[in-house]
């Protein structure tokens, strides 16, 4: 036999210091039932106040029986009740089409992992108000214990800011994230490579007739271009008859479209790839690094550079995002403006690219520190 919800307890008159009409209903955003009170106090003859409460006990009863529910209104959206999962799913859904390609993944990524967090602690059903601290405690602890700060911080950020809008929806009155703050993060272990290791990593390559992979490192060191955005490039970006490379929009980190003037030692590998006739829709670095229509990860990419790192023994803080790391800090040493670097790299402000400008002042005191002991 199935027990029916019990979404509401009938009013009925209470007699303390005062009289009043007491009943409760199920509130959408803890799945609770939560009390309700009518004071009939206005009423100064006790015999009338008695005979008002008896009435609105039967009115109240009456509307309860058809549905009502004064925390909801007759709004059926409201009323409609709305598990973890489901809201979860429904914020994705709605993010992804005003969000880049790349940071829709991260956000399918984010949301299979508490998704499946749901499902194994037995939560995935339950409303959203149900959702406590405790359980993002939980939830967060169990994250961070295979991740470092910046994925932790990155994390935190999506939930905070998902469970507010559940929050302005409707479909709960708190954010159980709200009170957790971010991890401190690590301090970047990058570092910039010098000349003679950067000889020896194109080499490497050029053995290997990775082609590819010699043009992506040159666009990321000598054209400031993040390894993201070499990946999201397509072969319409490129102006071959003015040599000139257009980062949209949509692919830019800042969401603000640049054009890089290319030179020879990029286009060459480009205008290569126009001889073969390739659909401009194409990624310029698909699967194998060669055009096509799949979008390649930058673990793609990341995994090959950890496998040339290993064969010639380099250090582990020499990372594939080092290469646009090293050439901010030469292109500064060299003497270009800042602005030109900045406008190069798709920076927001000029302060984020004078950050780099203490590796050159440094290198630039040591040059004039003639003194000796």
């Amino acid at each position: 036999m199935t027990i029916p919800l019990i979404n509401f307890r009938p009013a009925e008159v209470k007699r303390n210091k005062e009289l009043y009409v007491c009943y409760y209903v199920l509130d959408p955003a803890s799945d609770k039932l939560k009390r309700m009170r009518v004071r009939c106090n206005r009423i100064k003859n006790r015999r009338e106040q008695v005979r008002y409460a008896t009435l609105l006990c039967t009115e109240i009863n009456r509307k309860l029986l058809n549905g009502w529910n004064p925390l909801t209104g007759d709004d059926p959206a409201l009323r409609k009740k709305v598990s973890v999962a489901e809201a979860a799913a429904s914020y994705v859904r709605k993010r992804e089409k005003e969000l880049r390609r790349d940071t829709a993944r991260s956000y399918r990524s984010k949301l299979s992992f508490f998704s499946d967090w749901c499902n194994r602690t037995g939560i995935s059903e339950w409303l959203c108000g149900r959702f406590t601290s405790a359980h993002a405690s939980q939830l967060l602890e169990e994250y961070g214990n295979r991740r470092g700060a910046c994925s932790y911080n990155d994390m935190l950020q999506f939930l905070k800011t998902m469970f507010k809008s559940f929050v302005t929806d409707g479909l709960t009155n708190q954010n159980p994230f709200q009170e957790f703050k971010g991890r401190k993060r690590e301090r970047k272990r990058r570092v910039t490579i010098p000349r003679e290791d950067r000889v020896r990593i194109l080499n490497y390559f050029h053995k290997r007739n990775m082609t590819e992979y010699v043009a992506m490192t040159r666009l990321c060191f000598r054209y400031l271009v993040r390894p993201k955005e070499i990946l999201m490039l397509r072969i319409g970006d490129v102006d071959f008859d003015n040599a000139l490379l257009r980062i949209p929009p949509e692919v830019a980190k800042n969401h603000r479209e640049r054009t890089i003037a290319l030179g020879y030692d990029v286009m060459r590998y480009f205008r290569e790839l126009r001889g073969q006739g390739y659909n401009t829709d194409n990624y310029i670095f698909s699967t194998d690094f060669k055009p096509g229509q799949r979008l390649y990860t930058t673990k793609n990419l990341f995994t090959v550079w950890q496998e040339m790192r290993e064969r010639l023994s380099m250090p582990d803080t020499y990372h594939f995002y080092s290469l646009k790391d090293t050439g901010i800090t030469e292109m500064l040493e060299s003497g270009m403006p800042s602005k030109f670097v900045k406008d190069l790299a798709g920076h927001q402000s000029l302060a984020m690219t004078e950050r780099y400008l203490h590796v050159s002042d440094a290198r630039r005191i040591l040059q004039a520190n003639k003194i000796r002991f």
